[in-house]
């Protein structure tokens, strides 16, 4: 038998931003930097130069926005939003500067450039500079604005960046469309006015060398390491199953020694690892029908994948959680015994300061005594033999996985120019028949011992204490040991189910074939829905809570459950007038999160816009490259304040770091000279490696920053060049005044952004993330009354149900894990911080897991257990339902006003539960030969769920209390007697 002590947690030996070294993301790595480093140099190719303009370095701009590490087809979907921004952004700003070169009749400006001519010609005799130069630096100066014409192109443009902002808030795919979008609109705003006459060929200076990096980013897609999308899913599926791998080797540790705070917390970041990474992996099996791929398994193969996958992720992060709170469990009784013995030694006649929670603690602390005097300790010998069966189970469950990713990687490896032999196919094969079976030999192994153990171990107890019909006292023990039994069955369950699918589409792996498309209709769907996400994609912020929808795969579980639809939707007895109904959704469309992010864009493009047409400062804002400023501004401007102040230190972090690696790269590169084309591409290569190992491999958070970084760089060097080989008018000069202005430029645009963003009112993400809270506590509501409504239900299936809303609810909690750690970063009236905050997360993410083990048990139990547990812990009591109704609905409100509950409230509710039990319950349903019944195990594991999830609760109300206090205090005397 193997040693449990020989189990350790991994360490990692690199941050994880430098864990890349391996042969898949070094591929990846090597595609992404051949295209930027291709666009990148087309700046030192004269002709190319003299074609593009001065903005030739938009094309690397453009791969490092969206470069090519993905599936080819959903780089030419991003592409696609991209080009969409700048198609409608230019067709909005010809018809813009039609409309407003209407208002100024042809005479007039025939006035105006006659006096021009006439004002250039002039100086052109006194000064000796050609007429032409001089009548264009007058046009940059304002020579032809006009204040009609201005004000037709603000107010229709700004219309415009209105609603594209609003786009971008609402929908993280529209993200390039907005940024694209905007910059095309800048272009028409900053210089519209000042021309003479119509051009509609603006944004050429810039859409060329977007076109020239797309097109650099697909050819690279298609010529280096080119991946489909059924790659890309089995490589997720690898890195799934290895992620797993660890809280699978954590979980049987506290038998064999003391765990602590810092190892639930360990648990805790496995767990957001894995749900990050299946976050990524979900999106990819929806492009499947669009997927185009040479290999041995087709979409249809790969998407068998998808059910197995998930589950086998619910049931070891089950697993995972059990150990966790448990761990935590451990520790709050601890603490609360620790502080009970500690006032009993102290003097009695002290009188103590009232706390916060003293009440419910003071329950709670003689809830803890009184189970403590039931304890009873399983036997060393016992405890022994008990984790070592969990651990052969456990090493099974490992191997399982082991083969499940070595035999994905086989079949990844087998392509039409190299195949591995009939032998090696033959073994690999042998192999995961072999392991499979041994799988089924271990489940049935580890139900038999584990079983009969705990037989060993309570069984004389209970025969004893059902002889003398007294009541076997604490049994927490063994309720731990079947909730262990039981997570660690279904998880060697879900891993034989998968290994089983893997074996059985293995055959095909001896054949490669070309797999067409099947279908395009999901671009369109992809598109136009709001959550549906890419493969690769990366999270976006949490959507308004207010706005928040049912995803598509709750609704179809949801569709099934005619009856029960009521639980989740709710129903009002009287509806609003529809007038009033308008009004009310109107005032709220304008003044939401999204609303007024829209409508401080629209304020700072006015602020910095106006700058470029008046006539004293239009030359200053064209000559200083003002437009750089504006777009800073603009991009610079968030939904929420500490993302805001988060992006405004990543943002001058950037610049200045890549302001000097630009400055260094130039002079390497140029020496003294004019600078010199093959020596700045050569030290393009090494310096492109910095700044896209940021690009990809830094958190999302981190992202801004980062591409801001390889902006400055790319500016510096290209304003250095284009002054030395193709000079115009308003270059920004050489080398350090480049970098001088250029960081001039982003403090400007920060600084106008903080104004705007401050002004009136900020925005708080503290706010805004305690209503998403609120909301989801809300979603647990209904949850729980779904779980009531199922119970008893004779029609209904909650297992069905369980995983889509578990799965929903968690991807909800896991994107606010980034804003909850952003909030240190922001100066907020709310009392709730970011400490607070990621304690309310845990309580939620904890009693959803709780509600969906209920949702399952709903499902398997047979009636007559559960009609037991409904009595023993008054589950169906309609005083106990309210009871943990208002309780959850006390919080939700607090959560969203801030305002302090009750001093005094039904719990804590675990007490009220337990005493139920003793108060309606006449004797235990329970014998040393119903351990051995697996219904009976279900039980114990539903009895256990429903426990924590009433712990939950209480603990949330110490977490809110802690925060903001409590109100309509009561007497001390009359709190003791309730």
């Amino acid at each position: 038998m193997s040693d449990p002590d020989k189990i350790d947690k991994p360490r990692r030996p690199l941050p994880a931003f430098l864990d890349h070294f391996n042969a898949r993301d070094l591929k990846i790595f090597f595609r992404c930097w051949a295209a930027v480093w291709a666009g990148s140099i087309l700046m030192l190719i004269q002709p190319v130069l003299s074609n593009f303009g001065s903005a030739t370095f938009f094309a690397g701009m453009v791969l490092f926005m969206n470069p090519p590490s993905g599936v080819l087809f959903v780089y030419l979907l991003g592409s696609l939003t991209l080009f969409i921004g700048i198609c409608l952004a230019w067709a909005w700003g010809v018809i813009t500067m039609k409309a407003a070169l209407a208002v100024r009749s042809a005479a007039d400006t025939q006035a105006r450039l006659a006096s021009l001519q006439q004002a250039a010609g002039a100086e052109a005799q006194s000064t000796g500079e050609s007429a032409s130069v001089i009548a264009q630096r007058m046009i940059y100066d304002g020579w032809m604005l006009d204040t009609r014409v201005t004000v037709i192109i603000f107010c229709m443009l700004c219309v415009f960046i209105y609603f594209i902002s609003r786009l971008r808030a609402a929908n993280p795919k529209a993200t390039l469309t907005a940024v694209f979008g905007i910059i095309i609109t800048d272009i028409f705003l900053c210089y519209g006015p000042v021309l003479p006459s119509f051009n509609g060929t603006l944004p050429l200076s810039f859409v060329k060398p977007a076109g020239a990096g797309v097109g650099i980013g697909f050819a690279c897609a298609i010529l280096f390491f080119p991946r489909s999308t059924s790659d890309l899913i089995l490589e997720g599926i690898e890195d799934v199953v290895e992620l797993l791998k660890a809280p699978l080797q954590f979980s049987f540790t506290s038998s064999s020694k003391g765990l602590g705070k810092e190892d639930a917390d360990y648990l805790e970041k496995c767990q957001a690892k894995v749900i990050g990474e299946y976050q990524k992996l979900e999106p990819s099996f929806a492009f499947l029908p669009l997927d185009f791929s040479i290999g041995c398994w087709g979409a249809d193969a790969v998407k068998s994948f998808q059910a197995p996958v998930r589950q086998l992720v619910v049931s070891i992060l089950s697993l995972s959680d059990f150990q966790r709170t448990s761990i935590l469990g451990d520790i709050r009784v601890n603490q609360m015994r620790d502080r009970l013995m500690a006032s009993s030694e102290g003097d009695s006649g002290e009188k103590n300061p009232k706390e916060v929670g003293g009440h419910q603690l003071a329950q709670f602390a003689e809830m803890v005594k009184m189970l403590h005097e039931e304890h009873f300790v399983i036997p060393e010998e016992v405890a022994t033999q008990l984790r070592g069966t969990g651990l052969t189970a456990i090493e099974g469950c490992l191997e399982g996985l082991t083969t499940i990713k070595e035999t994905i990687q086989f079949v990844g490896r087998q392509h039409w120019y190299r195949k591995s032999s009939p032998e090696e196919y033959e073994r690999t094969f042998q192999r995961v028949r072999t392991v499979l079976e041994n799988l089924q030999q271990v489940r049935t192994a580890f139900v038999r011992d584990m079983t009969e153990g705990l037989a060993g171990a309570y069984g004389p107890r209970l025969d004893e204490f059902a002889a003398n019909s007294h009541q076997p006292g604490n049994l927490s023990g063994l309720i731990v040991c079947m909730n262990f039994q039981e997570h660690m069955i279904n998880a060697l369950d879900k891993t034989e189910n998968l290994l089983a699918e893997v074996s059985n589409h293995f055959p095909a792996a001896s054949r490669t074939r070309i797999w067409w498309p099947m279908s395009l209709r999901y671009a369109t769907a992809w598109a136009l829905g709001k959550n549906n996400k890419a493969p690769a994609m990366t999270a976006g912020a949490a959507e308004d809570p207010d706005e928040a929808e049912i995803s598509e795969a709750t609704k179809a579980a949801e569709a099934k459950k005619g009856p029960l639809l009521g639980a989740r939707r709710g129903y009002r007895p009287k509806a609003r007038h529809p007038v009033g109904r308008a009004i009310l959704g109107l005032y709220h469309w304008f003044t939401c999160d999204n609303g007024l992010y829209a409508l401080r864009m629209v304020v700072v493009t006015i602020a910095i816009g106006i700058v470029a047409v008046l006539p004293s400062t239009a030359g200053f804002f064209y000559r200083e490259r003002g437009l750089w400023g504006l777009i800073m501004a603009q991009t610079g401007l968030l939904v929420y304040m500490s993302d805001f102040t988060f992006s405004v230190l990543s943002r001058l972090v950037g610049t200045i770091g890549g302001g000097l690696l630009g400055l260094l790269a130039w002079y390497i590169g140029s020496g003294g000279g004019p600078g010199n084309p093959y020596g700045l591409a050569a030290i393009f290569a090494p310096m492109l490696v910095i700044f896209l190992w940021f690009r990809l491999y830094l958190p999302p958070n981190h992202l801004q920053g980062g591409i801001l970084a390889a902006a400055t760089f790319l500016l510096i060097v290209a304003y250095s060049y284009v002054d030395t080989h193709n000079p115009t008018y308003g270059d920004p000069g050489v080398g350090y005044n480049v970098f001088w202005r250029r960081l001039l430029l982003v403090l400007i645009g920060i600084g106008a952004a903080t104004i705007v963003q401050i002004f009136p009112h900020p925005p708080s993400a503290a706010r805004h993330i305690c209503k998403s809270l609120s909301r989801s506590f809300r979603t647990l509501s209904d949850h729980y009354a779904l779980l009531l409504s199922c119970w008893n239900h004779p029609q209904a299936d909650g297992r069905a149900l369980a995983e889509p809303i578990w799965m929903e609810l968690t991807e909800l909690l896991h994107l606010l894990q980034d804003p909850i750690y952003n909030l240190r970063f922001e100066f907020s009236s709310s009392r709730f911080d970011s400490t607070s905050l990621a304690q309310v997360r845990r309580i939620c993410h904890m009693m959803n897991n709780t509600l969906a083990r209920l949702l399952v048990a709903s499902a398997v139990l047979p009636q007559e257990h559960r009609a037991r547990l409904a009595q023993m812990t008054g589950m169906l009591d309609h005083r106990c339902i309210g009871e943990v109704m208002a309780v959850l609905g006390i919080c939700e409100q607090a959560l969203r006003t801030g305002d302090a509950p009750p001093e005094v409230l039904p719990t804590p509710l675990v007490r009220r539960a337990l005493e139920y039990g003793r108060s309606h319950h006449t004797g235990y349903l329970l014998s040393a030969e119903m351990i051995r019944d697996e219904n009976y195990r279900r039980y114990c594991v539903a009895l256990a769920a429903y426990i924590r999830f009433l712990g939950t609760i209480d603990d949330l109300v110490l977490v809110i209390k802690g925060v903001l206090g409590e109100s309509h205090l009561v007497a001390d005397d009359l709190v003791n007697q309730v």
